[in-house]
């Protein structure tokens, strides 16, 4: 699990990373989703275009923070 954070990390651009390391509690992610606009769409989206395209719906979400609280070391 640990390689495909680093993988993804490294995917990220500078303003993305910034974005994502200020994510350090789950009060943070949980105020990052929910500054978001919600989709309507029917399209999932995985966390590289959640930060990508700052939308998403409930299942994007979920995805989103599962991974964030990965990186803190706790249970998604």
């Amino acid at each position: 699990m640990i390689s495909v954070l680093k993988d993804f990390e490294q995917t990220l651009t500078k303003s993305e990373r910034q974005v994502w390391a200020a994510l350090t509690t789950p009060m943070k992610i949980q105020a990052f989703l929910d500054k978001l606009p919600y989709s309507v769409e029917t399209d999932y989206r995985c966390p590289l275009r959640v930060l990508r395209e700052q939308v998403a719906h409930c299942f994007d979400g979920a995805l989103f923070g599962a991974g964030a609280l990965r990186r803190l070391g706790n249970p998604p």
